[in-house]
């Protein structure tokens, strides 16, 4: 899914001092990003299908916020992160050039909250390619993810881990909130239901300016044609107060830009010690018995959380029993 609050945000001051590559979004130059996103909702083949049912059943808001608290108060990314810096399987991740928060993120019709991580990737303070790839892997096995996204703004060949793939963005101006990009996109399915149910189709809620406000939604393309991809799009931006449409030609007409991707993924019927993910990953022994026991953590909140939904006393579990396990 593309799928996805601050904890590590750079002053601005300090941000500007980096040379970054810059793309061009309605007329604001804003520096290239990439971006990854992974749910905390879980895999239905991990916890069963119909578990997930009931979770997805909550609407997301309420997933939304049990998100926001095993980010915050449980530090379930911070611990990834601190996991991978720790065994020196990352070592450009740092506070200066990385932000994550929660998002929206949709495919083929369904909205989840989503740990949507936006880094800095051009410039001396850059995030690498391949610490992108083995952050992207170890959250979607911490996290119980069936798969994960990961994109940038440009493309860049030289990365083995990623393939070339078009994208276009709609900006809203102000805020936008994980409930109002669900609703926009199922817009997007009233003109165009390929766009919004169809295979592939979906969208992860970013911010297109350095660690600035999530008021974009970036569409991959799914499995339909270019001119499909922009039409549709292009209809529903233009017909929504505020929103905006990028990229435009000389013209002013809607066309795509290229984006860098990947989806790494685990099948856990297949692979239910994650061996996906985990081939991604440097083989030490250390690093893979921490994020065992950050996946476990997961996997308790997601049994506290199907408890409380089974006791029908889900609002007092979010807002006054929430623990982190």
């Amino acid at each position: 899914m593309l799928k996805a609050h601050t904890l590590w945000s750079a002053s601005c001051r300090r941000l500007n001092a980096l040379a970054c590559c810059c793309v061009l979004l309605a007329g604001v130059a804003v520096h290239a990003q990439t971006y990854v996103s992974a749910e905390p909702i879980p895999s239905g083949t991990v916890v069963g299908v119909a578990n997930l049912a009931a979770i997805e059943k909550l609407g997301y808001r309420d997933m939304a916020i049990w998100s926001e608290r095993l980010l915050g108060e449980c530090r379930i990314a911070d611990k990834v992160i601190d996991a991978l810096s720790n065994n020196n399987a990352i070592t450009t991740v740092n506070r200066v050039n990385t932000r994550y928060q929660v998002g929206a993120g949709g495919f083929e019709g369904v909205t989840d909250p989503s740990y949507v991580f936006s880094m800095i990737d051009t410039g001396p303070l850059a995030v690498s390619p391949a610490d992108v790839f083995v952050l992207d892997n170890a959250l979607g096995y911490a996290l119980n993810q069936d798969g994960t996204a990961q994109f940038s703004l440009r493309y860049n060949p030289r990365d083995p881990n990623d393939f070339s793939i078009q994208y276009a963005i709609v900006t809203f101006e102000g805020f936008l909130s994980g409930e109002q990009a669900q609703d926009f996109f199922q817009y997007v399915g009233t003109i165009d239901p390929a766009l919004f149910s169809g295979s592939d189709a979906g969208f992860t809620q970013i911010p297109v300016h350095v660690f600035g406000p999530e008021n974009s939604m970036l569409f991959l393309i799914g499995d339909v044609s270019t001119s499909e991809f922009e039409t549709g799009l292009y209809k529903a931006a233009i017909t929504t107060p505020w929103a905006r449409y990028f990229p435009l030609d000389k013209n002013g007409h809607p066309t795509v830009a290229t984006a860098g991707a990947a989806f790494p993924g685990n099948d856990w019927s297949a692979f239910p010690d994650g061996g996906q993910y985990l081939a991604a990953l440097p083989n030490s022994p250390r690093l893979l018995a921490q994020l065992a026991a950050i996946r476990q953590q997961h996997l308790r909140a997601v049994s506290n959380l199907l408890t409380a939904i089974s006791k029908g006393n889900v609002y007092d579990y979010l807002h006054n029993r929430f623990r982190c396990p």
